[in-house]
């Protein structure tokens, strides 16, 4: 069967529901879905055979299928087109701190993946008040956040275990500390490479931390004291919307 691959422009589909099946469920012109997605799609739309869906592989493809054969715990879809898209913001990293309250880190990658951040890094500050990792939730939330905005890229979350760590990581960073001179306006258009964010915990970074920064490496996002998800938020919207 001939696959049509081309580009799709999802904002005039925003009524659709997006599925995501994992890279090892696609086999030729058919994709399986399993688990939470297949009793979505099956329990909750109430979708039947020959229905058409849409499924992404997280990886910038989006699929349009009709659903051919469904059984007790999967369902398996044939692939009429496919749409590949390009991820624009492929070299931004956000930095975020573990926050002592979790719901306000949770909304803070959720509108982040809305916006269409694709990297993130969790660390651990001298100020982090919450020790504790959830990476299996916060995978959840990323993996709901880009299907509700039917973003093609399943967002990449992994764990520092301090802010020198990503120090050493290649590329250029901008650090966001209240009283820099710098004034944060957004990313040059043409600027290249891995592009790290780091943002401070409810206490801000400590004076030993500061001091591992560069002068030139300092931003504020407003003159105006934010909440930590705020200026993360903030950061997101400032840079996206340049696309």
């Amino acid at each position: 069967m001939n696959i049509h691959k081309s580009y799709l422009d999802l904002e005039h589909l925003s009524n659709i529901e997006l599925f995501y099946s994992k890279p090892e469920y696609f086999k030729q012109n058919e994709i399986i879905l399993e688990g939470d997605e297949y009793r979505h799609a099956v329990k909750v739309m109430r979708h039947h055979l020959g229905d058409e869906i849409f499924i992404t592989d997280g990886d910038g493809r989006i699929f349009i299928c009709n659903i051919n054969k469904i059984l007790k715990e999967n369902l398996s879809a044939t692939i009429k087109k496919e749409f590949t898209y390009k991820n624009k913001f492929s070299g931004i990293v956000f930095c975020m701190p573990k926050l002592k309250n979790p719901e306000r880190f949770e909304f803070a990658l959720e509108k982040c993946t809305e916006l269409g951040i694709t990297n993130f890094i969790v660390f651990e500050s001298e100020r982090t008040i919450s020790k504790s990792s959830r990476i299996e939730r916060w995978h959840k939330i990323l993996l709901s956040a880009m299907k509700q905005s039917l973003q093609s890229f399943l967002p990449k979350i992994s764990i520092a275990d301090s802010i020198e760590e990503i120090m050493n990581f290649k590329g250029k960073k901008f650090i966001f500390e209240q009283k820099s001179e710098n004034i944060f306006r957004g990313l040059p258009k043409d600027i290249m490479g891995n592009n790290y964010f780091l943002f401070g915990p409810e206490g801000g970074f400590s004076q030993k931390e500061l001091e591992i920064f560069a002068d030139n490496e300092l931003f504020r996002l407003a003159d105006n004291r934010l909440r930590s998800e705020t200026a993360i938020i903030k950061c997101a919207s400032l840079l996206t919307s340049i696309v």
